[in-house]
């Protein structure tokens, strides 16, 4: 099964240097807390992996590797999350909020608010095929005036491109928790990626994600002492 996962081939994605974990690795905070521990462990993987020499030997990737890519890809799709949030407030902002058209209801009802042709198709024995015609037509007006905006705000295509970084990053997490490690930094990235995906903003006050950080910032401490070992 890892052999097979470590294979795939992630379609269109590039992997990028990540400025917020570039720096030093001894860069070291004064003390390692829980709300800095994913953040300094990522700078010290990185700075230990892209270190060690390259792999000279065929099989499977190791899991210094594919962490290595799954942090590029998983902190590229954080960066177009927030992108694609922007876009779409400036969106909503530009047309009012997504196209719709507002039917007043039949006498002491309120007004319906239809988004698709089906909705005003179920209303049109109630509000008559005259007001469905013209609801039709106005909900066609936005729609293309929606598409307009997208179009020139690039929102639709930005959050392509967010859902492309998702999966890509979440096959290479899934390879990453699933390769055997070959040492204790490759022990540490595992742990370090399944903390990032499932309690990276510190929800999860319950066991076991306490004793899972502890776990890891003993991992981290472990290599600076002298008799390390990889």
């Amino acid at each position: 099964m890892a052999d097979s996962e470590s294979s795939r081939t992630l379609p269109g994605i590039s992997i990028e240097k990540n400025d917020a974990t570039s720096c030093k690795a001894d860069e070291t905070p004064t003390i390692i807390t829980r709300r800095n521990l994913l953040s300094h462990t990522a700078r010290v993987l990185q700075q230990r992996f892209t270190d060690m020499a390259p792999r000279t030997k065929r099989g499977p990737a190791p899991v210094r590797e594919i962490w290595l890519r799954w942090w590029s890809l998983h902190q590229q799709h954080l960066r177009q999350s927030r992108r694609v949030r922007k876009l779409n407030d400036r969106l909503m902002e530009d047309l009012d909020g997504y196209p719709s058209v507002a039917i007043d209801g039949l006498e002491g009802e309120s007004p319906y608010v239809a988004t698709t042709y089906a909705e005003i198709r179920h209303l049109s024995s109630k509000i008559g095929a005259g007001r469905a015609n013209a609801a039709r037509s106005t909900l066609r007006q936005r729609r293309q005036a929606w598409k307009k905006a997208d179009a020139r705000i690039g929102y639709s295509a930005a959050l392509r491109r967010e859902r492309d970084l998702d999966r890509s990053a979440g096959i290479s997490a899934n390879v990453v928790l699933l390769m055997p490690p070959s040492s204790l930094m490759e022990v540490a990235a595992k742990l370090h990626c399944l903390l990032e995906l499932h309690d990276p903003r510190l929800r999860h006050e319950h066991e076991p994600w306490l004793q899972l950080r502890r776990l890891l910032k003993e991992l981290v401490e472990l290599r600076q002492r002298p008799d390390y070992e990889r």
